[in-house]
């Protein structure tokens, strides 16, 4: 305070001197008092100042307590953000806020425990779950059960009051000084609205990758992945096909005012709480577009690097939980031999034999040694993706597929030319020649050099003493050029024939012809008695036991073996040796085998033909059930007899029948009568045969990338999986009848007078059921199933495909720079957390227009239409989308909200509604009946999830009050109050070049902060 000078020492006039010092002592009075007054209030200010400061460091220390907990238990990758919603107040209509927790796994042997951390104020810890138990959130309700020591924070208006937990902070003394309490909101369970939708779909709507791109690559070529976000879903009133362009072109419009957490509603224009007001008893904005949005969108979430590891949850060994995933992408750029058994060794380490499961490898049932059906998968999934159409093989251990055609049907025409004079005896004089239909089963062009192997073990029977028979495959006909004339040559020991150019469009079927031999053989008659050759009468025989097969190589790589084919063990119809006759030996790889007389109708996947080794393939009647450009129907003796509805399911192939479905391709225009005379070739232009149909890539039974890269682990479920089961139905539910007596129509037991029939109600081949065992000679028509009902066998943590997303990754998917594709970290842009995320943000994923068919249908008869080149039930075009409350995208939401917390990736491909019914790629789930699709479409809505999903955040906000304290340490009196909301960025730095989290660079970190 500021001394005053002192009074003058000059004497006033008398006169005025009382008044003055009246004035004067008057003046000071009031000084005085004032005086007195600034002190006082300088002094309760001071003691304000200093309660306010100790009330924000008691925040300040709230804030720190959650920063700390984040340094600690996400400086691994394997965390897990989960959450628990606390029990309703009565008579509240707000919702109930969750309570959120990180989640931490540890091997247990063959179990897993888990142990969590409260992201909310409190002053105990939950127990942790032991011996395997299912991850579940805890019940915040004992942790808070203190009634004195909690208080509720009514943080964002739509909630009922948090109920959390005070902190205290003591002196010295001990005595309580401040006090704090908090409760963290994972922002990371929004849809983040920098990031999510795009305009380039039909009429400037959102767009989706469509068939033939992989349904997770990016739309354009600088688009985020996530893009893909249906955003405009978050709007009740939008469908796929009205408004949702004009909601999405409001959020991409309003992005460069999205500053602050809450800016959304305000950017997009939409109007917040002052413009259309708050119900009153729910706190939901009244317009219902802008309550979706400010619940389900987020504005200011942080990307950052993530390392994908194996996640600690039931069914992986534990020498792999918490590991990093194997990069999908490096593999593909690694040497391929190398690729394939790293890629097969991890998925066996992975996923070994459990207590109460088998190993993943016993998916594959009869698949026979020596091939291995890990790498076959390996193998598989790198063609599908690499550049090229070159197949990854390795003799007698597995062939990969890729855009390169299947032989789907032989022919070996035989035909006996006659017997001719030579000198002093005769000659017997054949032609021989090797036809095959080749069918490129993939969605990509096939274009390359393809050769057969002549192998042909047909004889012709002793005739005479003098005629010692050998067959005609053997060296010592086919090295002496006296006795043929050929165009074969001989690779690796075996007689292939030429290498013919093979150019096919997508789902094109062709005949070639492969060979063509001829034989001259020394023959010296029998004479009568009138010294004439007698009309002897022999045939030809190949011993069923001892039946040849074939061989297919594409290039310089063997890519298809047929066993061995039964070319009539009983004898080809008789020769006469003065009269020329001609015979096909036909064959359809992957449809018939087994005993003459007693096979086993398959479904006609070529795919599985090499598998199927124990049993021979057998014959099929020609020209009459020949099928040039027909799909293998076999019309006239067997498709034609059987009634409207085709119950008899050999004679045909059909994809759609198939247990993954898919559509089938046109058949040709057939003619009335087909051929019957044996002369006729499979490459003839003859008008009998039914004209070739135009093909269509989007019938293909078989989806090739060829992109050079994977943009998801999702489109492993496009790799085909060569399991061999015997079949047997699932009992149907709530009707008559069991799988097992079903299967028993389908493949009627030896001896039985029943014709294979599919029963009625089925329409298709089944699953790999419960009561399924391995089989040697029925398979095909599988491709891993990733985001569709699991075979019924394999349904079980161990064994099922979507455990392979939770084992490979594929780098960063948008990229364009290789070392980020194969490097081992991947980008977490706009992923959401679908274990917290609302109801709307899920549905959002999950919504839109299935993309990845176009020629998506509904079967509206099963009755076959037979005209028009069809053959195949009757289908009407069909637009299948997600977003309404009656379809699919709330059934999906719902079932996440039912069955979550998830620990992995394979848990949310697996997830099941409240009736125990899956939700991905199940068609139950539509309202529209026998629903025909693809493998790729029915697995589409899983990948558009799976790629925009996580199970962790690191985006959160902390809601804190700090209160400074006074009165007695028994019953503490608040001073004063601070209420703050911190936006925090859980970075975790820098990583190390392996990828790992540097624990000293973690840094959670503030980027907004507010009083509320």
């Amino acid at each position: 305070m500021t001394r005053p000078e002192p009074f003058s020492r000059h004497r006033p006039r008398a006169g005025f001197t009382l008044p003055a010092v009246l004035v004067v002592v008057g003046a000071l009075l009031v000084l005085a008092i004032g005086l007195l007054l600034i002190t006082g209030i300088e002094r309760d200010t001071a003691r304000s100042f200093a309660d306010r400061e100790r009330a924000a460091l008691a925040a300040r220390a709230g804030l720190e307590e959650v920063r700390g907990i984040l340094q600690r238990e996400t400086a691994n990758d394997d965390f897990l953000v989960i959450g628990r919603n606390a029990e309703p107040l009565k008579d509240s209509e707000k919702a109930t806020p969750p309570y959120l927790y990180i989640a931490r796994g540890s091997a247990a042997g063959e179990m897993v425990d888990y142990r969590y951390a409260p992201l909310f104020s409190t002053a105990t810890q939950p127990e942790k779950s032991t011996g395997g138990e299912r991850l579940q959130a805890p019940d915040p309700a004992p942790l808070l059960a203190d009634d004195k020591d909690t208080i509720a924070i009514a943080a964002l208006p739509w909630y009922d009051p948090v109920a959390v937990r005070w902190i205290y902070l003591k002196d010295s003394k001990g005595k309580p000084v401040s006090r704090y309490a908090y409760w963290v909101e994972d922002m990371q369970g929004k849809i983040d609205a920098r990031i999510a939708g795009n305009l380039a779909g039909k009429d400037g709507g959102p767009g989706r990758p469509g068939f033939p791109s992989p349904s997770s690559a990016p739309l354009e070529k600088d688009m985020p992945a996530l893009a893909a976000i249906f955003i405009g879903a978050l709007d009740p009133a939008v469908t796929e096909r009205e408004g949702a362009g004009v909601v999405t072109k409001l959020v991409i419009d309003g992005r460069p005012a999205m500053l602050s957490p809450d800016s959304i509603i305000g950017a997009t224009g939409i109007g917040g709480a002052a413009v259309v007001g708050r119900e009153p008893k729910s706190g939901l904005l009244v317009d219902a577009k802008a309550a979706s949005f400010e619940l389900q969108a987020a504005a200011t979430n942080r990307p950052y690097a993530e390392q994908p590891v194996v996640p600690f949850a039931k069914g992986f060994s534990q020498e792999t939980m918490g590991k990093p995933k194997l990069n999908l992408n490096k593999l593909l750029a690694d040497p391929r031999p190398g690729a394939v058994d790293e890629f097969a060794k991890w998925v066996a380490k992975a996923l070994p034999a459990q207590a109460d499961s088998e190993a993943f490898e016993k998916r594959k049932g009869g698949f026979p040694a020596p091939d291995d059906y890990l790498k076959t998968l390996a193998a598989g999934a790198l063609d599908y993706a690499d550049a090229d159409s070159d197949p990854t093989v390795k003799t007698g251990s597995y062939v990969g597929l890729d855009a390169y055609p299947l032989m789907s049907e032989v022919v070996l025409h035989i035909e006996f030319q006659g017997v001719q004079k030579k000198g002093s005896g005769y000659t017997l004089n054949w032609r021989m020649r090797l036809f095959a239909e080749l069918w490129n089963m993939t969605n990509q062009p096939a274009n390359g050099s393809a050769r057969l192997s002549y192998e042909v073990n047909l004889q012709p029977e002793p005739i005479n003493a003098t005629f010692i028979p050998v067959p005609f495959d053997d060296p010592s006909l086919l090295d002496d050029p006296t006795q043929t004339t050929h165009n074969l040559s001989k690779i690796g020991g075996m007689y292939f024939g030429p290498s013919i150019a093979v150019s096919l469009l997508p789902d094109q079927y062709k005949f070639y012809e492969f060979a063509d031999v001829s034989y001259t053989m020394d023959f010296q008659p029998q004479f009568n008695a009138f010294g004439k050759p007698a009309a002897e009468k022999f045939g030809l025989k190949e011993p069923e036991l001892e039946a040849r097969g074939l061989t297919m190589r594409w290039g310089d790589q063997p890519v298809q073996r047929l066993a061995s084919i039964v070319r009539d063990p009983f004898g080809v119809s008789a020769y006469f040796t003065t009269q020329p006759k001609s015979q096909g030996k036909a064959a359809i790889p992957g449809h018939s085998y087994g005993p003459y007389g007693l096979e086993l109708d398959n479904m006609g996947d070529p795919r599985i033909s090499p598998y199927l080794r124990t049993e021979r393939l057998a014959e099929n009647a020609y020209p009459e059930n020949l099928s040039p450009n027909r799909r293998n129907i076999r019309k006239k003796s067997i498709y034609d007899l059987d009634k409207e509805y085709k119950r008899r399911y050999y004679g045909r192939v059909l994809p759609s029948e198939w247990p993954d479905g898919g559509h089938n391709s046109p058949a040709g225009t057939f003619n009335t009568n087909p051929p019957t005379d044996n002369k006729i070739l499979p490459t003839d232009p003859n008008p009998q045969w039914p004209a070739p149909p135009t093909p269509i890539a989007a019938y293909a039974p078989q989806r090739i990338s060829n992109a050079g890269r994977f943009y998801s682990a999702a489109e492993l479920g496009n790799v085909y999986d060569p399991i061999l089961w015997n079949p047997q139905y699932s009992d149907l539910k709530g009707k008559p009848g069991t799988g097992k007596t079903d299967t028993a129509i389908l493949i009627p037991p030896p001896g039985s007078s029943e014709k294979p029939n599919i029963p009625p109600n089925r329409n298709r081949f089944p699953t790999v059921s419960l009561g399924s065992t391995p089989s040697t000679i029925y398979g095909g028509g599988n491709t891993l199933r990733i985001g569709r009902p699991e075979h019924e066998k394999f349904d079980h943590p161990g064994q099922r495909a979507s455990q392979l997303l939770d084992l490979f990754h594929a780098g960063m998917p948008e990229s364009q720079d290789e070392a980020e594709r194969t490097g081992p970290v991947v980008k977490i842009a706009g992923n959401v957390n679908v274990n917290t995320a609302g109801r709307d943000a899920l549905r959002a994923m999950a919504a839109g227009l299935h993309m990845q068919d176009p020629l998506l249908a509904l079967v509206t008869d099963w009755k076959h239409i037979t005209v028009g080149g069809k053959y195949a039930p009757a289908t009407a075009p069909a637009e299948l989308g997600t977003p309404t409350v009656k379809l699919p995208a709330d059934r999906i939401a719902d079932a996440i909200l039912l069955r979550r917390p998830f620990a992995s990736a394979s848990e949310l491909a697996s997830v099941t509604d409240k009736d125990d019914l899956p939700v991905f790629g199940n068609p139950d789930m539509f309202t529209e009946k026998n629903l025909q699709w693809t493998d790729a479409a029915a697995e589409e809505t899983f990948a558009r999830v799976f790629d925009a999903s996580t199970l962790r955040s690191r985006n959160f906000r902390v809601w804190v009050i700090g209160q400074a304290l006074g009165g007695p340490a028994a019953k503490p009196v608040p001073l004063s109050e601070i209420r703050k909301v911190y936006t925090v960025f859980d970075d975790p730095g820098e990583r190390r070049n392996d990828g790992s989290i540097d624990p000293t660079k973690i840094n959670p970190r503030v980027t907004y902060e507010n009083d509320f």
